[in-house]
């Protein structure tokens, strides 16, 4: 099954990246919303009114109605709209681990202004690997995506859908009804292709990932 799409789609991939590629954290200012409650044993700092987080130079901004954070070490936020330039999600829990550059996303959605939008349940993110796993309902509606789990690479810009899923753009209807359904998508040169023909080399490199959600 081969098939190749127009720039449109190219979004979805564009879309998710831009979270590995952007949701770094350096350091960053912060701006609360009333009285921030520091633990001096631990360091841990508390903005129970929430507040803004700003990495000026990786061009991030995280607002929330409640954030935990310890320079160096965490940052935890409920509710939370994180903007990295062209590209906006938004999570019911957010997790960044500065060790490992690790990134959990729970209910979360992202919008952009090539991909209207795609969510799903849950999201982990290994920023230093360039490596994204979307997995539970995940759900796009320009171009129409339904899948229970994918992969993503942002430096070989390529997204593993594992299990059932469906895809339609305009004319083009993709689906697998299986466990081991698999859909490969590849953005080069402003296009996309997809086929559920997965070299062994690129299964080898992505799934194991999708076992780690």
């Amino acid at each position: 099954m081969r098939g190749g799409f127009s720039p449109r789609i190219a979004g979805l991939l564009l879309a998710v990246s831009a979270l590995l590629l952007g949701a770094r954290f350096a350091g960053f200012s912060v701006e609360a919303n009333g009285d921030q409650q520091v633990d001096l044993a631990t360091g841990v700092t508390t903005l129970p009114r929430g507040g803004t987080l700003t990495d000026s130079k990786n061009g991030l901004k995280l607002v929330a109605p409640y954030i935990q954070y310890k320079d160096g070490e965490f940052i935890r936020a409920r509710q939370a709209q994180l903007n990295t330039g062209d590209t906006r999600f938004n999570a019911l829990e957010l997790d960044y681990q500065f060790k490992g550059e690790v990134l959990r996303l729970k209910g979360l959605t992202l919008s952009s202004k090539d991909f209207s939008q795609i969510s799903a349940q849950e999201g982990l993110a290994w920023l230093a690997e360039d490596r994204l796993v979307l997995a539970g309902e995940i759900r796009s509606q320009s171009p129409q995506l339904r899948a229970n789990k994918m992969v993503v690479d942002s430096q070989s810009r390529q997204a593993l859908v594992i299990g059932s899923f469906s895809f339609q753009d305009g004319n083009v209807r993709l689906s697998g009804n299986r466990a081991d359904s698999l859909l490969l998508l590849t953005f080069q040169g402003g296009k996309t292709q997809a086929t559920s023909r997965v070299p062994a080399d690129v299964l080898a490199r992505l799934r194991p990932f999708a076992d780690r959600l």
